[in-house]
């Protein structure tokens, strides 16, 4: 029976293991989600609507990657709620910085 504890123990210990992100990954995350905000950011500076946003940057022919679409509709949420002032070129790059360095 203790056997079969430390087995489970260690099978359940190696498996979040194997699903943790690696830095590489996270870097690559987080760059593509601060890329797409940039995108959005310059959808609206360029006077697009938000649904407008949401379907051109959704869409198969997009250039974002089908993992990521997911992300696209609250980004757009969020960064058609900013302020005008707030919507600065740089918001991707702000964003990136900002997942880079959340810690679960």
């Amino acid at each position: 029976m203790l056997r079969l504890l430390i087995l489970s123990c260690g099978l359940a210990l190696s498996g979040v293991a194997a699903s943790a992100e690696t830095e590489a990954r996270k870097a690559a995350r987080c760059a593509e989600q601060g890329a797409i905000a940039g995108r959005i950011a310059e959808a609206r500076r360029d006077g697009a609507g938000a649904r407008e946003t949401t379907a051109a940057l959704t869409g198969a022919d997009s250039g974002i990657a089908e993992r990521f679409r997911p992300t696209v509709a609250p980004l757009v949420e969020w960064i058609y709620s900013l302020p005008e002032a707030q919507l600065s070129a740089d918001i991707g790059t702000a964003l990136e910085q900002q997942c880079m360095s959340f810690e679960q």
